[in-house]
C-alpha cells in the first residue's frame, strides 16, 4: 500500500471525514490533492542544513491541518509543534500522528491558534513550515510572528501548490481552465477573505513581503511554473508584488515529482476540495465536454509549486 493510500485509509477509519460546512473532508482532500514527495522535504532539509550549526531540535508546522507535513518533519526533528486555528483540526492531526502512525505523544505539541499570534516561546524554534495556508493569513503579521519564534539562523518555509495544468492537450486544458475560472468567479462573490486569498494565490505568493531587516538568504523557488507567475493565476485579482531586491528567484522546470496521470473523476474530485464548493451542475456542460474529449483515457498533469525559504537574521 502506498503512503498516500495508507493515509487515506487511516483518515477514513478514524472517522475524520468532516463536511465542508464544518471544515475539510480530509479523506477526500488526501485522495484528490497531491501528496508532498520526498524531493519537497529534501529541498527544505538541504536549505536548513547548509547553515553553520543548524539545529534539528524543534519544528513548528503552522496551519498544519491534518498533520501530513508534520508527519514527515517528525522524522528529522526531536519535537514538532502542530498548530491550526480551526476547530477539530489538531484533533485530526493527533489521531493520525499518535494513534495511527504510532509516534509518542511527547513528540508533538498540539495548539489551536492562528499564525499571526502564537503562544510559542520567543527564539525557540529551528524551522517553521507554513504549507498551503498563507493565503488565509494576514501575511505581514504572520511573517513578523515567525521571526519572533525562530532562533537566529532559523529557517522559514512557506509553500503553495497551484491547480495542475493538462499537458499535451490544448483543448482539454482550455476546458479545465474554464472550470477553474467558474470557481474563481464564484469565490470572488463569497466575501473579502476569499477575495484576498485569491489575490495572494494568483501572485504566486510574491505578494508576501519578507523584510530584509529580519531575514536573509531569501530564495523563491518556482517549480513547474512554465508560464511564470501566471502559472499560479486563479483570479484577475492579483495582489501587489512585494519581492525584495535582495531575494533570489529560482525556476525549476519539468519536475516529474509534481506530475501525474488523471481521469475525469479525479478532476471533479479535485474541484470538490476547494472552498467555496462549485456545484457540478453549474459547469455540467464543461464536464461533459471534457469527459467526451478524454473518452475514458487519462491525461498528463503538471502541478506548479512555489517554495519560499528565508533565514532569520542573528
Amino acid at each position: 500500500m502506498s503512503t498516500k493510500t495508507q493515509i487515506i485509509v487511516e483518515t477514513r477509519e478514524l472517522g475524520f471525514s468532516m463536511s465542508m460546512r464544518d471544515g475539510v473532508d480530509w479523506s477526500e482532500y488526501m485522495l484528490y490533492r497531491p501528496i508532498y514527495p520526498g524531493s519537497f522535504f529534501r529541498r527544505i532539509y538541504e536549505y536548513h542544513a547548509q547553515k553553520l550549526g543548524a539545529s534539528w531540535s524543534t519544528a513548528h508546522d503552522v496551519g498544519a491541518g491534518h498533520g501530513i507535513v508534520a508527519s514527515t518533519l517528525a522524522d528529522r526533528f526531536d519535537h514538532v509543534i502542530v498548530s491550526d486555528p480551526n476547530d477539530g483540526y489538531t484533533d485530526v492531526a493527533y489521531g493520525l500522528l499518535v494513534e495511527r502512525c504510532g509516534w509518542p505523544e511527547s513528540k508533538f505539541s498540539f495548539l489551536q491558534e492562528g499564525a499571526e499570534e502564537s503562544s510559542v516561546g520567543t527564539g525557540s524554534i529551528d524551522l517553521i513550515t507554513a504549507c498551503e495556508c498563507m493565503q488565509w493569513i494576514d501575511t505581514v503579521e504572520a511573517v513578523d510572528e515567525f521571526a519572533r519564534q525562530l532562533k537566529p539562523g532559523g529557517t522559514l518555509v512557506m509553500t503553495y501548490y497551484a491547480p495542475p495544468s493538462i499537458l499535451g492537450n490544448e483543448r482539454a486544458q482550455s476546458i479545465w481552465r474554464k472550470v477553474l475560472d467558474a470557481f474563481s468567479k464564484r469565490a470572488m462573490k463569497a466575501g473579502r477573505l476569499l477575495e484576498r486569498a485569491l489575490g495572494t494565490i494568483s501572485s504566486g505568493y510574491d505578494s508576501i513581503a519578507i523584510p530584509a531587516a529580519q531575514w536573509e538568504a531569501v530564495q523563491r523557488v518556482y517549480i513547474n511554473a512554465s508560464q511564470g507567475i501566471a502559472s499560479f493565476k486563479i483570479s484577475e485579482n492579483v495582489a501587489e508584488d512585494r519581492v525584495g531586491s535582495n531575494e533570489e528567484r529560482i525556476w525549476v522546470h519539468g519536475d516529474t515529482d509534481w506530475s501525474d496521470d488523471h481521469g475525469i473523476d479525479w478532476f471533479k474530485g479535485y474541484i470538490s476540495t476547494w472552498v467555496p464548493p462549485l456545484p457540478e451542475s453549474e459547469v455540467q456542460g464543461l464536464w461533459d465536454e471534457l469527459e467526451n474529449l478524454m473518452d475514458g483515457e487519462k491525461v498528463r498533469t503538471e502541478t506548479p509549486l512555489v517554495m519560499i525559504f528565508a533565514t532569520r537574521k542573528a
